[in-house]
């Protein structure tokens, strides 16, 4: 019998080491080896040596010489210097958006917002920061941006907005942050709904932003996940 078993490409092996990561299956501050990833994917040591090269580019993977690689710990100094970029550029669309826009276009992207908005709220009950969710909440945003094309500007944060991914993945667990990531967007359909753009660019930013109180506790009880 002949074996129809496709080979695995290096994009897909990067792909599911990639995602391992960000989902926390792979935790930070994890070592783990090429020999180990070989006999995982059944792969040749050349397409593993490629992917944490790759993902050491992206800074998910850290390689120690002499002691081997290690899945990255969130930097929680990093991840909030990307927050305050992603907040600057969602500003900057929606004052284009209220300046440039006629209303009759701004309030039917708001039916858009709104209909993402009930496909979220089947989302509400879940504990972890799903595949599902995640092309929701990436939709709701691109719609805001879209508006006046500016999403460019997302492409250009794309790799290092990885590390944003992971920190939902275990802000949303750890906090079970579901139901308020959904409220903090619907105020922001709100306020554009409403004409007003002071309130969704207030909206826009607590959305966006870290909470310290839950990131110190965050480090206490997960202290091996973070730089120190």
């Amino acid at each position: 019998m002949s074996n129809n078993k496709q080979p695995i490409s290096v994009k897909q092996v990067y792909r599911s080491i990639r995602d391992r990561i960000l989902n926390l299956d792979l935790e930070p501050g994890q070592k783990i080896s090429e020999n180990q990833m070989c006999r995982e994917y059944d792969v040749s040591r050349f397409i593993i040596r490629n992917v944490f090269t790759r993902l050491d580019q992206l800074e998910l993977l850290t390689v120690y010489p002499q002691r081997g690689t290690y899945v990255s710990l969130i930097d929680i100094d990093y991840i909030d210097d990307l927050l305050v970029l992603r907040t600057a550029v969602e500003k900057e669309v929606l004052y284009e958006m209220f300046t440039k826009l006629e209303e009759d276009k701004r309030l039917s992207l708001v039916e858009g917002l709104e209909k993402n908005l009930k496909l979220q709220n089947n989302c509400r009950n879940m504990t972890s920061y799903s595949k599902n969710f995640q092309d929701l909440d990436s939709q709701f945003h691109k719609i805001i941006i879209d508006s006046v094309k500016r999403y460019r500007l997302v492409k250009i944060l794309e790799n290092p907005m990885l590390h944003i991914i992971r920190w939902r993945n275990f802000d949303v667990a750890f906090v079970n942050k579901m139901p308020e990531i959904i409220e903090e967007h619907k105020a922001v359909a709100d306020a554009i709904k409403e004409n007003n753009l002071n309130k969704a660019q207030h909206a826009i930013e607590k959305h966006l932003e870290t909470n310290a109180g839950m990131i110190d506790r965050a480090k206490k009880e997960y202290p091996q996940y973070f730089t120190k």
